[in-house]
């Protein structure tokens, strides 16, 4: 070959020279010596040679520079110790194994097993690690012999396509995270749901497999990390019905949201119009009708004390013409292993939204043969709500509240529990209830109706964008559209995301005040009895 085409080969081939030495050392100048000195070999060789796969001796060429120049510097090869990659170059074993080992790196083939099947791997540790024969595999595994020969035959073809690919899926460089993880319902005894999917390898396995099945070899190369990883945390999350599995595939069975800048954009504008008006229209009409000052309702006089509880309620609770419930929650929600029955919610936002980072969560409620308490938690409170709340864990408060307002006398562990989560507070002769309780009677019945109407017109004023709204809602994975649908059915009535800018409408108008702090863990909370 000619001096100048000899030159053209180094020009055509010097970088991806330099990518293959780079991904086989840790250190960027071993990278750099190591290419020059194998295009420095090239020339030489092709200025008296010709060769007639180029591509083959060019690499044959930097595999071997690669062995040389770590034996003369007597260190190991990417962790692993030199004689063993002569050994591996050098080794005796035939077929498909071995011409991988001599295409590609003890290391990468390292890399590869990892990809393979739970029993592939085991069949070929033990076959070509451990030098047992296919027999006495077949005798430990308790699996017959030809079994162990056919998976050995796979295994060898899966590490060929594997060693001939790319691993580099989105995710494996550019992994998602989950900026807020939520529950409709009960928590369980592992409480708050971000606890099931605190790992960043969790989350991103929940999204690879939020539309379609897939397999652990499917979601280990769409993640680029060992399926080892990925087949624990499967077991995991199918444990508590995270995922749900079809044979060897497994799908995400709770709501991922992804949010753009777009439909951020669109929920703030229906949003914002809707709640500005429905409250402005329900306030003036609870103050206009004297609703707040009626025998029905005890606790606290200080009207706009009593409205921070009143008006969430009658805006999540007084249905529309609209509104039409197709769905139950016991239809939608999953009894989870933990004892919960919820349905999970996360969202992933794209990196141009910006994030609210304030708490909110509403409306909760629990309730007995005798009272219901219902809530709205936040910023303007103590954020009293954990996932421990409500179920067992407040059966004796209601007790407690019960006795209360019966008068009869309490003891002093009974008074400061109380006192401590709220429900009363001092007064002069004694003790008073420090939230806002609603008689089950007439006045709660018209307040009902007069939010029934304004809502009615409300809706109907933004009739068309809601309905475009909730369109933009549907496209999702069929295998969650049942709690989805269930979810849906209460947007705009009793949502949490539409009661925080019913708040935040209420307070920026002035229409509700700031709660002195001594009051923030009794607000927003109402006894309905």
């Amino acid at each position: 070959m000619k001096q100048n085409e000899a030159s053209k080969v180094i020009e055509q081939y010097i970088d991806r020279i330099y990518m293959f030495v780079k991904r086989r050392v840790s250190s960027e100048s071993d990278a750099q010596d190591i290419s020059q000195e194998t295009a420095l070999k090239l020339y030489k060789i092709l200025c008296v040679k010709d060769v007639d796969n180029v591509e083959a001796y060019v690499f044959t060429v930097a595999r071997n520079t690669l062995i040389n120049y770590y034996r003369g510097k007597e260190q190991t090869y990417y962790n692993v110790p030199i004689e063993d990659v002569e050994n591996t170059v050098k080794s005796s074993e035939s077929g498909i194994l071995e011409d991988m080992i001599h295409n590609e790196t003890c290391n990468k083939i390292r890399d590869e097993i990892a990809y393979l099947s739970k029993i592939q791997r085991k069949i070929l540790i033990m076959f070509y690690y451990e030098k047992r024969k296919q027999s006495e595999i077949a005798e430990i595994l308790d699996i017959p012999l030809g079994t162990v020969k056919w998976h050995l035959n796979d295994a060898k073809s899966q590490l060929k396509k594997g060693m001939d690919k790319m691993r580099n899926k989105d995710l494996k460089f550019n992994p998602i995270t989950f900026s807020t993880v939520g529950l409709s319902g009960g928590a369980g005894e592992i409480g708050d749901p971000h606890n099931f999917v605190k790992g960043a390898l969790s989350q991103n396995i929940l999204y690879c497999i939020k539309e379609e099945y897939m397999t652990v070899e499917q979601i280990a190369d769409c993640l680029g990390v060992s399926p080892v990883y990925v087949e624990s945390e499967l077991e995991y999350l199918e444990e508590y019905q995270l995922v749900l599995r079809k044979k060897d595939s497994y799908i995400c069975n709770i709501v991922i949201y992804e949010t753009s800048k777009e439909d951020v954009e669109k929920q703030d504008s229906l949003y914002s119009k809707i709640a500005d008006k429905m409250t402005s229209k329900l306030y003036n009409k609870l103050v206009e009708k004297k609703y707040l000052e009626s025998s029905d309702i005890i606790g606290p006089a200080d009207e706009n004390y009593r409205m921070w509880a009143i008006i969430f309620y009658l805006l999540s609770t007084a249905k529309s013409e609209q509104f039409e419930e197709k769905i139950s929650f016991d239809e939608a929600a999953i009894l989870r292993a933990d004892g919960g029955k919820n349905i999970i919610t996360a969202e992933v936002v794209d990196s141009d939204v910006k994030v609210s980072n304030e708490y909110f969560c509403g409306p909760c409620w629990n309730d007995n043969e005798d009272f219901m308490l219902w809530l709205i938690d936040g910023e303007w409170s103590e954020k009293r709500v954990t996932f421990n709340y409500g179920g067992k864990n407040i059966e004796k408060d209601f007790k407690l509240l019960k006795r209360f307002l019966n008068d009869e006398h309490l003891s002093v562990d009974e008074y400061t529990y109380m006192l401590e989560k709220g429900y009363i507070r001092h007064k002069e002769d004694g003790f008073e209830l420090a939230i806002v309780g609603l008689k089950d009677g007439e006045t709660k019945k018209k307040m009902l109706e007069e939010t029934k109407v304004i809502k009615d017109e409300v809706f109907n004023e933004f009739k068309q964008e809601i309905a475009d709204y909730k369109e933009c809602k549907k496209g999702i994975p069929k295998n969650i559209k049942i709690q989805i649908d269930f979810m849906n059915q209460y947007i705009l009535h009793s949502d949490g995301i539409f009661l925080r800018y019913c708040k935040n409408a209420l307070v920026k108008s002035n229409m509700l005040k700031e709660i002195p702090e001594q009051l923030k863990i009794s607000v927003s909370q109402l006894l309905i009895f």
